[in-house]
């Protein structure tokens, strides 16, 4: 009888290790940002889970990723230019990473709200030429 729950002692403390680290995976997504192109220009995610985008800037110029409304938790940057060319306007944005001619930047967020927002590029005159795009977030 001792030994029976003593191997259930062990089960329990076993399955509970293994369900705490069941830790949800981020999607992670690349996105290439060239001379007035999203590459790709449309990009699904699901809601409520954590997403990383890594942003290769293989363009001459540097390019921005903005999405102006959007309900977003855990916001993370990595590599973002500091000093970017829109300056002081690029608060306005509820999602907003710059990404120098070269580089690369990485932006990490969990989307609160399903639905499709419009993506484009900041820069003066980029959003004009076309660097524009969607992100659909999925329930």
């Amino acid at each position: 009888m001792f030994y029976k729950k003593m191997i259930l002692g062990m089960l329990a403390v076993l399955l509970t290790a293994c369900a705490s680290t069941s830790a949800v995976p981020s999607t992670k997504i690349a996105i290439d940002l060239q001379d007035f192109v999203f590459a790709p220009a449309s990009i699904t995610i699901p809601a409520n889970q954590p997403v990383t985008f890594t942003f290769t800037n293989s363009g001459s110029q540097e390019h921005d990723f903005v999405i102006e409304k959007i309900s977003v938790t855990d916001v993370k940057m990595e590599g973002s230019m500091e000093h970017h060319m829109m300056g002081d306007s690029a608060s306005e944005y509820d999602l907003h990473i710059a990404t120098p001619a070269g580089s690369t930047s990485e932006l990490s967020f969990v989307a609160a709200q399903a639905g499709t927002y419009k993506i484009f590029c900041s820069v003066p005159g980029h959003k004009d030429a076309g660097m524009v795009g969607e992100l659909v977030v999925t329930q």
